[in-house]
């Protein structure tokens, strides 16, 4: 999971906060102050916010390429989940997870395992699953890995950095119904978050749904922003392609679709 984090911690002489650049900011509360004094919080940045806000209450969690585990212990101090499994495949990260977790204080609730993917971890273990930060083929790698995701009872919360047309393409294709989706605005840059289940149910997929998902009907500045950058992506693939092939006119639908749907850029407007 692609993390960092800003932290402001308060001089304990100055009362200043210090700045620390990332993706997570973290408040160390003053000790001078008489109430929650010696306590820490923090908050996660809109990317990971946006993957909690989906997670269940009272659920088991696992939380795939935890990195530093933000999100489970950022869940465990929320009072939301009622354990969780933070996953890497890597020995680094996980050292960082298990810093951060004695840090917070949560070892009763959030534990790490190393494991590819779900490979490690036991399905009583999993009601909620997260995989955020890597790429929509490798998000698909690792469901395709894991047979007892089609229990209709768990959820998938996934945030591609890459390639979330694969994904869409995927879930459609093997049963798994898109619940939600909404956009968030992290560091200047806009990420979907989906939220699936299994149903058994094979649907159709066309070229607009796998690259907007449900984001073309929402009306919010971060899925503007979102198909802002599909359509970007879109015009730029449109050039490489000869102009009387199928592809380049399922693009020119597609680029217009777009257009049409998102208000006049502020900055492509002449003078």
């Amino acid at each position: 999971m692609l993390c960092g984090f800003v932290m402001l911690i308060s001089n304990r002489k100055t009362n200043r906060p210090i700045h620390l650049y990332g993706m997570i900011s973290v408040r160390y509360l003053s000790q001078n102050k008489p109430e929650g004094a010696g306590k820490k919080m923090f908050s996660l940045d809109e990317r990971l916010a946006l993957c909690a806000s989906f997670v269940r209450n009272g659920t088991a969690l696992a939380d795939v390429g935890t990195d530093h585990a933000y999100l489970p212990v950022y869940l465990a101090l929320q009072r939301k989940i009622r354990s969780a499994v933070a996953c890497d495949v890597r020995t680094g990260p996980l050292e960082n997870a298990r810093a951060s977790i004695a840090r917070f204080g949560v070892e009763a609730i959030v534990s790490t395992r190393l494991s590819d993917g779900l490979q490690e971890v036991a399905p009583e273990e999993a009601e909620d699953i997260v995989m955020a930060g890597m790429g929509g083929e490798l998000i698909v790698r690792l469901i395709e890995e894991t047979p007892w995701l089609t229990d209709p009872d768990r959820r998938l919360i996934l945030q591609p950095m890459t390639k979330p047309d694969v994904l869409r393409q995927y879930l459609c294709a093997h049963g798994f119904c898109l619940l939600q989706e909404k956009a968030c605005l992290s560091m200047g840059k806009a990420y979907s978050v989906m939220v699936c289940a299994y149903d058994g149910r094979v649907r159709p997929c066309s070229m607009t749904f796998a690259r907007t998902g449900f984001l073309l009907q929402d009306s919010s500045p971060e899925a503007e922003a979102y198909l802002r950058l599909v359509l970007s992506k879109l015009q730029k693939e449109r050039k490489g392609l000869p102009l009387d092939s199928p592809a380049a006119s399922q693009h020119m639908a597609l680029i217009e679709t777009i257009s049409n749907r998102l208000t006049p850029d502020p900055k492509e407007e002449t003078t």
